[in-house]
């Protein structure tokens, strides 16, 4: 973990992934029982966020899953926004998931929200984020920015995103508030100070592992960025068919981990 304002500069999205689940903080869950285990899931943003998510999950030994809340900028009309990113979470809902069934019980469970950049603008996430839920009815109470399973009660959440503005952030913490999460710990692989502290109130715990002083992207922390794909986002998403099925998904993210370290 850097200094204040020291950069770290993560090789890839992979390398930012490894970094994170290295964390004191998160090694806990690694080092959780099998049991305890099964309350824990990492929910990644595609498709950036999922390539950053699969490391978090394999890495800690726990399942992944994805959430689709709105990410493109789309500026102008406001009416046409909402349109376009009402069509874009569709679209990426049936490219990814597929016949795949999201869990629909995560009461209990320790969520992992994982994503490699915010650069929404936050004006028109507090305009167009409730709408775009109710619309979709992608899952329930989706319309709060990423209220995707508002059956989930008392939980905790560890959202891991990047922070440029923190809209999104903060509509993720509204969310898990909304939901009744049972603590909230915000994990990131960076961000600005400013944004770190103006998140820090409003949570249980924050990690940020890089705070440059003269933060302005989420590319400037990383060697290498390119746009992930559809095929890269499907691809990951095949190892964790079935989300039920959470001891044989552990047990793949276990032998992967034993696989690297031969």
């Amino acid at each position: 973990m850097a200094s204040p304002g020291e950069t770290i500069i993560f090789r890839d999205r992979v390398d930012a992934g490894r970094r994170l689940a290295a964390h004191s903080e998160l090694q806990r869950v690694k080092s959780l029982s099998p049991d305890e285990k099964d309350s824990h899931l990492v929910n990644s943003l595609p498709r950036g966020g999922t390539v950053v998510g699969d490391e978090v999950a394999k890495l800690l030994g726990i399942t992944h899953d994805l959430v689709f809340p709105r990410k493109i900028p789309c500026p102008g009309d406001v009416q046409e926004s909402k349109n376009k990113q009402i069509e874009e979470a569709r679209r990426r809902k049936q490219v990814y998931r597929g016949k795949r069934q999201p869990l629909n019980d995560l009461s209990g469970k320790t969520v992992i929200l994982v994503d490699d950049g915010d650069a929404t603008n936050p004006r028109e996430d507090l305009d167009l984020g409730l709408d775009l839920g109710l619309d979709l009815g992608l899952y329930p109470g989706f319309g709060q920015r990423f209220g995707f399973v508002s059956w989930t009660w008392s939980k905790v959440w560890i959202c891991i995103l990047d922070l440029v503005k923190g809209a999104t952030m903060k509509s993720a913490i509204n969310t898990c508030k909304h939901l009744n999460a049972k603590s909230i710990i915000v994990a990131v692989p960076c961000g600005p100070a400013e944004g770190v502290e103006e998140i820090r109130p409003l949570v249980n715990k924050i990690i940020c592992l890089t705070t440059p002083y003269d933060y302005y992207a989420v590319g400037q922390c990383y060697n290498t960025f390119p746009q992930t794909t559809d095929g890269e986002v499907i691809e990951i998403m095949k190892k964790y068919q079935d989300l039920t099925h959470t001891n044989t998904q552990r047990r793949y993210a276990l032998n992967i981990c034993r696989s690297k370290s031969k």
